[in-house]
């Protein structure tokens, strides 16, 4: 591990990091309740919880981070009663939800604790990007789907600068990762098409044209 910027710096963008991806969190719970409707896909879900999970309770590998990632763990908890919650009029059993949660939590947790082990990395650098990555692209797919339920600029925004924040820090942590570089571009790149596209819905919603009253 390296340390390509002052120790100050690297400080200032962990709180970035933190305070910004918790206010991801808030913002999701809040427009989802305004909306009615979860704005964080299921798998993104349940690979954030057992992520944070992790590296909370089995492979916590600094006190502060392990309050951070507590506080995190406990909003995503709420996103994910929210997508219960909100998923009663979808066209599938309450099992088959369940068993798709349990499925996909099981599954993300092991995978996280592979990753950790085979890439010898306790903070979990690789799996936390790795999520990163697939949250911008589902994001997107989202938009597509619901349009701007759940969903805001603001959440958009604030996604992207903590994600900024996060890649800075890593890549003065490992300037030598390629993966990690590579990860790091990408997600800035869809974030900002995430942006856009959120902008662009946006304009439309506000233009979009009143019904006649009857």
């Amino acid at each position: 591990m390296e340390h390509l910027l002052p120790l100050k710096i690297e400080y200032l963008l962990m709180i970035g990091v933190a305070v910004l991806w918790t206010v991801v969190y808030l913002l999701v719970i809040y427009k989802g309740y305004k909306d009615q409707s979860c704005g964080m896909p299921l798998a993104s879900i349940c690979a954030n919880i057992t992520w944070e999970f992790l590296f909370t309770f089995i492979m916590p590998f600094h006190p502060l981070q392990q309050i951070v990632t507590l506080i995190w763990f406990l909003l995503d908890c709420i996103i994910l009663l929210q997508f219960l919650y909100y998923s009663k009029g979808v066209p599938f059993s309450k099992r088959t939800i369940y068993a798709s949660v349990f499925s996909l939590l099981v599954i993300a947790l092991l995978l996280h604790y592979g990753i950790a082990v085979e890439f010898h990395d306790k903070m979990g650098i690789y799996s936390a990007f790795g999520i990163n990555l697939m949250m911008s692209i589902l994001f997107i797919k989202l938009l597509f789907t619901k349009e701007l339920r759940g969903q805001s600029l603001a959440i958009a925004y604030s996604k992207m600068f903590g994600t900024l924040c996060a890649s800075i820090l890593c890549y003065s942590l490992y300037p030598h990762s390629i993966l990690l570089f590579i990860m790091y571009v990408l997600i800035l790149i869809l974030d900002l098409a995430y942006i856009l596209l959120v902008y662009r819905q946006s304009i439309k919603t506000i233009r979009k044209p009143a019904l006649p009253a009857k």
